[in-house]
């Protein structure tokens, strides 16, 4: 069977389209060995890049303020593979129904273990910015920019090997 060389050089203009729109879902994806709702900050290693919010409860202004500039940003922030992570005393950080905003899981037992690990009062509020490697990348006591979080996030080398590919 003969193929029309109009007909290949269809193809051929479709392919690498094809080809650029699976690597773009693939980059805004976590590799497929991450699992998509992780229940550990160690689950998320070498998958995400989570952003630890402490504070005092839910209803905190501040943890407000951060959540609302993350939300305004999530598909800049998915492209990235951050991850919310609010830590509250009374631990509901549940996925937030209805947002494109990417939120961690974790018990009640693995919150409590977050604040004792990183020494944060149960009412403290801190943002702590976690790379891939499980390395703190970024702390601050106010809320964090978006702006300053994408562009500490594309400083880090992993992040720049991811863009290249």
């Amino acid at each position: 069977m003969r193929i029309s060389s109009a007909l290949r050089f269809c193809a051929f203009l479709l392919l690498p389209g094809t080809a650029l729109t699976a690597q773009n879902q693939q980059r805004e994806q976590p590799t497929a060995g991450c699992p998509p709702q992780p229940s550990t900050i160690g689950a998320m290693r070498n998958c995400y890049r989570p952003l630890l919010v402490f504070a005092p409860a839910m209803n905190d202004p501040q943890l407000l303020q951060e959540f609302s500039q993350l939300k305004s940003q999530a598909p800049d922030l998915k492209t990235r593979d951050v991850i919310y992570v609010p830590v509250v005393p009374e631990g509901h950080n549940q996925p937030i129904p209805k947002s494109a905003l990417h939120t961690a899981s974790l018990s009640e037992d693995e919150l409590a273990a977050v604040r004792h690990h990183y020494n944060v009062e149960p009412n403290e509020f801190l943002v702590i910015l976690l790379g891939k490697d499980g390395g703190e990348k970024l702390t601050s006591h106010t809320p964090v920019p978006v702006g300053q979080l994408k562009q500490t996030i594309d400083s880090m080398p992993m992040r720049k090997r991811e863009t290249k590919q």
